[in-house]
């Protein structure tokens, strides 16, 4: 064999070493970036629901919001469609299932609820509005349509994990000087929504008995312990009372019972006013803050504070004793 033939040879065996050679540490660093790469957290399908918190006036028979879009930690829920809602069609623990989202467990980092002041969901020209007895619509018009909530859930691993979306209307539609309805800041509506998992609420239930009619209509709202204060009974800016409470519920007339649902568990404390309410135009006016006491075999402290676990009911029965002097 040649000389010259013996170099070619020794030429192309350079050019397969370096080949392989090359070929191997393309392999070793992507298996050493694939060991150093963090594994993806896990997801779990969270399904999301709206509910809402009595506004009270009788007057109002409805209460419609459009809702675009909701995102939580920025995701989309899944297949969701624009959507007009009757809030006041879901009360006392009734949801609307909204859509799904698959989420990290923890803490969320923030809730967006997008509505819009364009059309409802049927093309009709007023998208947000409370309907009157009589059927007159009142336009509720946003500044910002889009809503960051200043409340957070908590998304449970491996759990079915169901996210309620708590619009308080009590607190998020007041009135002008005029009185005539209207929404209330922007600030004050991101604090109107509540956001809780089901996973994690608890309820009261409770009856109101009131022998001695103290009172036409009565509204019990529940407060975290030690949050309430005198001045709660006073109106704000915005025409709303008791705005720092963080549920309330009508008593009903017909058996005095009532119901204040999707609380996280925690320390709270029950205060019950008296309203009365105008025949005519279904205004209810407030008259005062009612003394009560628990009814026989309640061991709950209603107005001193008492613990609510996750996925319990506490009962909480009163008797009306009179009126705060």
């Amino acid at each position: 064999m040649s000389h010259k033939s013996n170099v070619m040879n020794y030429r192309n065996l350079m050019k397969v070493g370096f080949l392989l050679f090359s070929m191997l540490f393309i392999v070793s660093c992507s298996e050493d970036e694939d060991d150093n790469m963090e594994p993806s957290a896990e997801t779990y399908n969270t399904k999301v629901e709206v509910t809402d918190a009595p506004i009270d006036n009788a007057n109002v028979q409805g209460a419609f919001v459009t809702i675009t879009n909701v995102k939580i930690n920025g995701k989309a829920l899944e297949g969701f469609n624009t959507t007009t809602v009757d809030l006041l069609a879901y009360q006392n623990g009734e949801t609307l299932p909204l859509g799904n989202v698959d989420l990290e467990a923890g803490t969320t980092s923030n809730i967006v609820v997008e509505l819009t002041n364009e059309a409802d969901d049927q093309g009709n020209d007023v998208a947000n509005y409370v309907l009157l007895e009589g059927g007159q619509k009142v336009e509720l018009l946003l500044e910002n349509t889009e809503i960051v909530l200043t409340d957070a859930a908590e998304v449970v691993a491996n759990a079915d994990n169901t996210i309620v979306l708590d619009f308080d209307l009590r607190k998020m539609i007041g009135k002008d000087t005029e009185g005539t309805y209207q929404l209330v800041s922007q600030s004050e509506l991101q604090a109107s929504i509540r956001a809780v998992n089901k996973l994690n609420a608890a309820t009261i239930e409770g009856n109101v008995e009131d022998t001695n009619n103290t009172a036409e209509a009565i509204v019990v709202y529940a407060y975290e312990k030690g949050t309430y204060t005198e001045s709660e009974a006073t109106e704000n800016a915005s025409g709303v009372r008791f705005a720092g409470a963080v549920n309330s519920s009508v008593v009903s007339e017909a058996d005095g019972s009532y119901s204040l649902n999707f609380l996280e568990e925690g320390d709270y404390e029950l205060h019950y006013a008296a309203y009365s309410e105008d025949e005519t135009t279904g205004d209810m006016t407030f008259q005062g803050m009612l003394t009560v006491e628990a009814a026989a075999g309640v061991n709950l402290d209603i107005l001193g504070g008492f613990n609510l676990a996750a996925k319990t009911t506490a009962q909480a029965d009163v008797v009306v004793t009179g009126m705060v002097q």
